[in-house]
C-alpha cells in the first residue's frame, strides 16, 4: 500500500495542465512477475510502441516504485475518454501484446481521471439534478419519473450476445460524441448510467422464454439542451471513426414512464426475483397495476464491480 500512495503521489506532482485542458488520464498500477526482472523493458517497450499506435493517446509515460523494483504506475494521456476505452477493449483483443500481459503478476488500480477544477465543477450531472429519478432502496417506492429525451437502441438477443455488447459500445460512442461537442460549446454533462428495458412477445413468461428470444431497448437519458441534430451530428462523426453500421441504429426519443414504482436491487443480475416479487407485492398493496416494461438502471460498472454487490434500479410504470 506504501508503495501504491507513493506512486499516486508521482503522479499528483506531475501532471501539469492548465484550466481548459480537455484530456484524460489513464493510471495503471502494476506489478511484474519475479521471472521478468531481468527482462521487463524490453517487454515494456515493445507493448508501448503497440499503444502509441492507437488514436488520440498523446503521451505515455511509466513510473517505477522506488521502494519495489517490480512495481511500475502507467500514466497514460489521451484526447478523449472515449478514445481510452476504445483503445483498452483492443488491447485486450490483440494477440501480439501477449508477452506484454504474461509480464502482469497483477494489475493493482486502474482508472480514468479528468481534470477537476471550479470549471469541470459545474458540468451538469442528472443524478445530482434530478435525485428522485435516481433514489431507490431496498424497500419499494413511488416516484414520479421525469421526461427526457433518450439515446436509444433495440435489438433480440441475450445479453451475452456480441450483439447486445456491440449496441453498448455504438450507444456510448454517440453519448460521449454529443458530450464532448457541447462541451466545446460550454455545455457539458457527465454521461448517465446505462439503464435498459427488456420484455417477451407471446404469452410465455419472461423466465421462460429463451434468453435469445429477450428484446431490449438500450437507452441514456439527455439533458434538455441536448436537441436530435447533436444526436444526428454525433452519429455520423461516430460511424466515419468506427465505421460501425450498428451506430446508425442510435435513436434520439423520448420515454415518458411518469408514475412508476422502484427499487434497489443488490446483487447479481440472475439473481433479481426475490426483489422483483417484493417489488410486485408492493404494487398490489397499494392498489397499482403495472403499465410498461421492465426496466434497469446500471448503478454499477460490472466490469469494475464483483456480482454479488452490482447495484441496479429496478422500475416499472404503473397506474
Amino acid at each position: 500500500m506504501k508503495q501504491l500512495i507513493t506512486l499516486i503521489l508521482t503522479l499528483m506532482t506531475t501532471l501539469a495542465v492548465t484550466a481548459t485542458e480537455t484530456t484524460t488520464y489513464e493510471l495503471v498500477v502494476y506489478r511484474i512477475k519475479a521471472e521478468y526482472k531481468d527482462s521487463y523493458d524490453e517487454v515494456l517497450n515493445e507493448a508501448r510502441e503497440h499503444i502509441m499506435k492507437f488514436p488520440g493517446i498523446i503521451e505515455h509515460q511509466t513510473f517505477k516504485s522506488s521502494e519495489d523494483e517490480l512495481l511500475f504506475m502507467d500514466l497514460v494521456k489521451w484526447n478523449s475518454l472515449e478514445e481510452a476505452r476504445d483503445a483498452a477493449q483492443k488491447v485486450e483483443q490483440m494477440m501480439e501484446l501477449a508477452p506484454f500481459m504474461a509480464a502482469f503478476e497483477e494489475i493493482k488500480f486502474m482508472d480514468h481521471f479528468e481534470l477537476f477544477n471550479s470549471e469541470t465543477m459545474n458540468k451538469l450531472d442528472l443524478s445530482k439534478t434530478d435525485k428522485e429519478y435516481y433514489l431507490a432502496k431496498n424497500e419499494p417506492r413511488i416516484v414520479n419519473v421525469k421526461n427526457y429525451n433518450y439515446l436509444n437502441i433495440s435489438g433480440v438477443s441475450a445479453p451475452e450476445d456480441p450483439i447486445f455488447n456491440s449496441a453498448i459500445e455504438a450507444i456510448y460512442a454517440v453519448a460521449y460524441g454529443v458530450k464532448f461537442s457541447l462541451k466545446e460549446q460550454n455545455k457539458d454533462f457527465v454521461v448517465p448510467k446505462m439503464e435498459a428495458q427488456w420484455w417477451v412477445e407471446g404469452t410465455q413468461p419472461f423466465e421462460q422464454t429463451p434468453r435469445n428470444e429477450w428484446h431490449w431497448n438500450i437507452v441514456i437519458p439527455m439533458p434538455e439542451f441536448v436537441v436530435k441534430a447533436d444526436v444526428e451530428e454525433a452519429v455520423q462523426n461516430a460511424i466515419a471513426k468506427k465505421g460501425s453500421k450498428q451506430i446508425s441504429e442510435v435513436e434520439f426519443k423520448p420515454l415518458n414512464e411518469g408514475k412508476s414504482i422502484q427499487i434497489l436491487h443488490i446483487g447479481s443480475y440472475e439473481e433479481e426475483a426475490p426483489t422483483l416479487e417484493k417489488l410486485f407485492t408492493f404494487a398490489a398493496e397499494q392498489g397499482l397495476e403495472v403499465n410498461g416494461k421492465h426496466h434497469e438502471i446500471y448503478i454499477s460498472d460490472p466490469r469494475k464491480t464483483a456480482p454479488e454487490n452490482l447495484k441496479t434500479i429496478l422500475r416499472y410504470p404503473v397506474k
